[in-house]
């Protein structure tokens, strides 16, 4: 199966299918919240939406990179564990084609949700240009995803697996606390989606790299 088969099996499993309407869900409430009516000229959804997406992109991101990231190796499993297809483990070559596929998945749902963030930026006509908003969106879904990978691995190795439902949002906390102390916008989705921010960018492209690295790599280098 190729990469785009792939992909859309991965975008048909239960969680794919929750973490979208969910998203889907949150757009189209932010719109009807922030939407002006009546005789109200000031249209200021943008301001809300671009952030929301942003964060939620990121939020998913993490949460699946770091799923993948926190599989066990087959070694640790047990010689008579036998693993489930859609679950392989880490550092195999279906691990690898699952971690292309989910990434790949994350950039649909970014592309899913573009033309929401297109249609409050013509409404609002904020100062931020439409081409940073929406790879602001695609680098938080990925450059996270990537984070994600690596926070699970570095949960399995340090035995915390079982705080990884705690360790997410707290890596999504610990992003607002970083900005804020540094006075940059860094690692914090909310803040880099409302003006152009090079640090953020550029973090986010690296772990973006290292997630398309991890997803290419050679069977033979797994082993």
């Amino acid at each position: 199966m190729n990469l785009i088969g792939l992909a859309a099996a991965r975008l048909s499993r239960q969680d794919m299918l929750q973490g979208l309407t969910v998203l889907l869900a949150a757009m189209c409430v932010v719109l009807a919240l922030r939407w002006p009516a009546g005789a109200a000229i000031v249209n200021d959804s943008w301001f809300v939406l671009a952030p929301v997406r942003c964060v939620l992109l990121a939020f998913g991101g993490l949460a699946w990179g770091t799923a993948l990231g926190c599989r066990q190796r087959r070694s640790e499993m047990g010689e008579s564990y036998v693993p489930l297809p859609w679950s392989p483990p880490f550092g195999e070559a279906a691990w690898h084609r699952e971690v292309a596929a989910t990434l790949v998945a994350m950039l649909s749902l970014a592309v899913v949700t573009a033309p929401f963030d297109v249609l409050a930026h013509a409404a609002t006509y904020p100062g931020v240009s439409v081409g940073w908003s929406l790879a602001a969106a695609t680098l938080s879904a990925t450059g996270f995803f990537g984070l994600g990978l690596v926070l699970g691995r570095g949960a399995r190795i340090a035995h915390l697996v079982a705080l990884l439902p705690l360790l997410v949002p707290a890596v999504l906390a610990g992003a607002v606390w970083l900005d804020l102390a540094l006075g940059i916008r860094l690692a914090n989705p909310w803040f880099a989606a409302l003006r152009p921010a090079p640090w953020y960018a550029g973090l986010m492209a690296l772990a973006t790299v290292a997630a398309v690295i991890t997803a290419v790599r050679r069977p033979e280098e797994t082993k």
